[in-house]
């Protein structure tokens, strides 16, 4: 008997998503570091600060977002058949789930946001904003991140099925 007739399709479509999401998320850490830096790079520009953090933050988030891709490329680019899950249950959940969680915490990390410029008393110091416009863009660019993991969970069969079809070995 081989891999494939072991367990149900979906637990191999589920795999192969899950791995796609590893390689996306294996460099996007990286990229979240980069566009962090230049949120408060920008920031620091228009407040007349020093912008050297974010100049760091900006080229090791971009280091470490091509470190993620060369670290990921044997996953990207295999034609091996991922090993089967059997947590598609917990897919399903996530399906169901991620886009209330990622309103849910945008909503959130924008409350905090204003609390913290606006309520505190220096929030609106000019060398506080760069720090809040830093962490602006944490919370939608992980909820893109989120959402796009989603996007993979729900399209799994089809993914998998284009991706048999590339490999050479027809529906399976």
């Amino acid at each position: 008997m081989n891999a494939a007739t072991e367990a149900p399709s979906d637990n191999y479509a589920l795999a192969y998503a899950q791995r796609r999401s590893w390689v996306m998320w294996s460099w996007l850490y990286g990229a979240l570091i980069a566009a962090a830096g230049a949120a408060y790079v920008l920031a620091s520009l228009m407040t007349g600060n020093h912008p050297e953090t974010g100049v760091i933050m900006f080229f090791l988030g971009a280091a470490l977002a091509a470190l993620g891709w060369l670290v990921s490329a044997p996953k990207r680019f295999t034609g091996k058949l991922p090993k089967p899950v059997k947590d598609v249950w917990r897919a399903e959940q996530a399906i169901r789930s991620n886009k209330y969680m990622v309103t849910f915490t945008n909503i959130a990390m924008a409350v905090i946001l204003l609390a913290v410029t606006f309520l505190t008393p220096r929030g609106t110091a000019s060398d506080i904003v760069p720090i809040t416009a830093m962490m602006s863009v944490w919370a939608p660019l992980i909820g893109v991140g989120i959402l796009r993991t989603t996007k993979l969970l729900v399209n799994r069969n089809t993914l998998y099925d284009h991706w048999l079809q590339r490999r050479g070995n027809g529906n399976g």
